[in-house]
């Protein structure tokens, strides 16, 4: 199982992700989330806000892949891993107390807990992190 170092969590910390995801026709969708935070060694979660494209993607298939990097120091990381919709519990109150503090017309659709199953360094080209 991967597992994030002490390095990577300082490069997701006080960065913002990008979430890939794929939709049933094959394409590609990449989104900005400003709320990625690590939950522990083995998973990393962003609040789906709105519920637009990567949320119906995510629904239909959970495999997604999160891109984080420190673009000042040239380091940066993909990890890649199936999500879970959280909609109830303390992660999600999290979110919908940001979605409050944000003033949102409604609650967000969930919480998305990625379990690590991959890293790659793209800092490095893109090699898998063993």
């Amino acid at each position: 199982m991967a597992k994030l170092t002490d390095a990577m969590k300082a490069v997701i910390t006080g960065q913002q992700a990008w979430v890939a995801t794929s939709g049933t026709d094959g394409r590609p969708n990449l989104a900005l989330k400003g709320t990625a935070k690590i939950l522990d060694d083995e998973h990393i979660a962003y609040f789906e806000l709105y519920g637009n494209r990567t949320w119906a993607n995510v629904q239909r298939n959970p495999w997604v892949a999160i891109g984080v990097a420190d673009s000042t120091k040239f380091k940066g990381y993909r990890f890649e891993g199936k999500a879970e919709i959280v909609t109830s519990g303390p992660l999600y109150d999290e979110a919908v107390k940001f979605g409050e503090l944000l003033k949102l017309p409604a609650p967000p659709k969930a919480a998305i807990k990625v379990k690590i199953e991959e890293i790659y360094n793209i800092g490095r080209g893109g090699m898998k992190v063993d």
